[in-house]
């Protein structure tokens, strides 16, 4: 039993530690693992026990349940008791039971924060600007600007309005394109300062986190990098060789030669005439 669920679970986990998963994305997986676990608690126990027996078979091992002592339950009337109790197969069928309907409950729970956050920005994206008539677009743009209104201003009412119709110029598969293909679009098309506010709409969608994956990874670097030699370092020092660390790839791509001649032009002392 458990080796299907955490099976599932791992998969699932390794996909949402990606840092250019989106909470949308996200939030289509664990739909995709609570159907799964739905379909899992509706077969029941049967096929579960069946493939528990033939391993068992395969490796010699008893396959029986063992017979435990039955609990005793006191009767309050008459101070007498009674021997009877749960079998080893039917206490095995109620934590079945248990333990799935647990993790469908958490699951659902996430899934809602999740999707709540997805919806809201659900009008940006590529099917929506291409199905969704202007006036559903405006008035979910005005929605998004009242709970996001330290970052987003009331003008990307008409800064949608202007860019559903660029929108289809600019991206000839608008219909498939995703949030990063439609920001990398105004970035290209200069677009960005006709459209600011769905700018820093479309980045702060694309920078939500969907798990606490990154500040794990600070904390297990940080024990390698600050260690009793290097006790003195600085805040800025500490985070910059940090964020190196953890972003190993894009640090191995990066040319030292124009950083070393960058960094010796700073600090030389030579006069120049």
């Amino acid at each position: 039993m458990w080796d299907k669920i955490l099976n599932q679970i791992s998969r699932v986990n390794k996909v949402l530690q990606s840092s250019t998963i989106t909470i949308g994305q996200a939030s289509k997986m664990f739909i995709s693992l609570n159907t799964f676990l739905q379909e899992m608690r509706d077969s029941g126990t049967e096929e579960i026990k069946t493939e528990t027996i033939s391993i068992c078979e395969k490796f010699s091992i008893k396959s029986e349940f063992k017979i435990k002592r039955k609990i005793k339950i006191k009767i309050t009337s008459g101070g007498r008791s009674t021997s009877e109790g749960f079998s080893a197969d039917q206490l095995l069928t109620l934590e079945y039971y248990k333990v799935l309907d647990n993790m469908i409950a958490e699951i659902k729970w996430r899934f809602e924060k999740l999707s709540i956050i997805s919806n809201d920005f659900e009008f940006l994206s590529g099917h929506s600007l291409f199905e969704t008539p202007v006036e559903m677009m405006k008035k979910c743009a005005a929605d998004l600007a009242i709970k996001y209104d330290e970052d987003i201003g009331p003008e990307i009412i008409n800064e949608i309005e202007f860019f559903k119709y660029q929108a289809k110029v600019i991206l000839p598969d608008v219909q498939n394109a995703t949030f990063l293909n439609i920001l990398n679009a105004i970035k290209s098309c200069r677009l960005d300062s006709t459209c600011p506010n769905m700018v820093i709409a479309f980045r702060l969608y694309l920078t939500m986190p969907v798990t606490v994956a990154t500040g794990e990874r600070f904390f297990s670097k940080l024990k390698l990098i600050k260690t009793y030699l290097r006790s003195t370092m600085s805040q800025e020092r500490l985070t910059n060789s940090a964020i190196l660390s953890i972003e190993n790839k894009t640090t191995q791509k990066i040319d030292f030669e124009d950083v070393i001649e960058d960094f010796a032009s700073i600090k030389s002392r030579k006069i120049k005439f």
